[in-house]
């Protein structure tokens, strides 16, 4: 799972770079880019948030940590919420569609590496 996210972050890191050229050298995509940088900030974070809850579990399963509860998905949802609200109130700064949908970019983003870094394993490469 480790070598899945470190994957995933330098991907989301190398994509975020590219939205920052654009945003840079195209003036008339930058509401977009920027957009799209506030989605997967968001969406970075609720993967991050999602890694901490599994490890969690894992660890409540072997019975070594006594159970806390927490906000669980209220917390990633509210996230988006926010995202979206940012966007609203800044259509200057912000493209909201874009800023919505990338929300949702790094659980795809995950998956792929997932299925690249499972691919590797199968080889005998990883």
């Amino acid at each position: 799972m480790n070598e899945v996210l470190k994957m995933t972050k330098s991907a989301v890191m190398l994509l975020a770079a590219a939205l920052l050229l654009i945003w840079v050298l195209i003036p008339d995509w930058r509401m977009v880019a920027a957009g799209c940088l506030l989605g997967i900030a968001a969406g970075s974070f609720n993967a991050f948030l999602l890694r901490r809850r599994v490890e969690w579990i894992g660890v409540m399963a072997s019975g070594e940590a006594p159970r806390k509860t927490g906000t669980g998905m209220a917390g990633r949802i509210a996230m988006v919420l926010l995202v979206v609200m940012i966007a609203y109130r800044k259509p200057d700064y912000f493209n909201l569609p874009s800023a919505l949908a990338s929300c949702f970019a790094v659980p795809f983003v995950i998956l792929v590496c997932a299925f690249f870094v499972n691919l590797r394993r199968r080889r005998g490469k990883g």
